[in-house]
């Protein structure tokens, strides 16, 4: 068997399931062609781009630690598994500028999870904002990756203003479909329960 099975399978702790991930999944797609596209670039890698719209579908926990790739789309389902087996109160989000045209602003999913009436913004994928980070309720842990989403979008050269903050989406999503791909994905998304529009909370 894969040696990520065998150091998965002996993860206990949040912690220990970073520290595995940092080390052993990478940020990239195995596309469906079998072939591995990991540089990544929201800019200039057309390739990558191109693999993504089609050639992705989302991975099962099987695959990622098989391959050691996975976008954040297929790294939250990794977690997903891990907080669930192991019994944590967690949700998936998903954050992005939704515009009725194409765009290159960044999308992003992550994890939340809660332990001992704190809540943890689990965060591997995007290795600028790599870490666990401790709130007190998840509208602060929501709010702080928003903020960094945000300036993330900025250096990537994405051009943030009042206006196109209107645009900026946040919905709480459950219901993956292990094998669906990019377009079927986004489906869902929008089809998922929309917690943060045109600046503020929905209650």
């Amino acid at each position: 068997m894969n040696n990520r099975f065998e150091k998965y399978n002996k993860l206990s702790s949040p912690e220990e399931l970073l520290e595995f991930m940092q080390k052993e999944i990478k940020y990239g797609i195995c596309g469906n062609d079998k072939k591995i596209y990991s540089d990544w670039d929201s800019k200039s890698n057309f390739e990558f781009q191109h693999a993504c719209q089609s050639k992705y579908f989302l991975c099962d926990k099987e695959r990622i630690l098989k391959t050691g790739y996975g976008t954040c789309w297929d790294q939250v389902e990794l977690e997903r598994d891990f907080f669930k087996s192991h019994g944590y109160e967690f949700k998936t989000f998903f954050i992005w500028f939704l515009f009725d045209y194409e765009n290159n602003y960044l999308t992003h999913s992550y994890l939340v999870y809660k332990r001992n009436n704190k809540y943890y913004y689990f965060e591997n994928s995007d290795t600028e904002n790599r870490g666990i980070y401790c709130f007190n309720s998840y509208k602060e842990a929501i709010t702080y990756q928003m903020k960094k989403h945000i300036k993330t979008n900025k250096k990537y050269g994405n051009k943030i203003n009042n206006e196109i903050l209107k645009h900026l989406n946040i919905v709480e999503y459950k219901n993956t479909r292990l094998g669906m791909n990019q377009n079927e994905f986004i489906e869902m998304i929008l089809n998922s329960k929309v917690i943060y529009r045109n600046n503020s909370f929905i209650d």
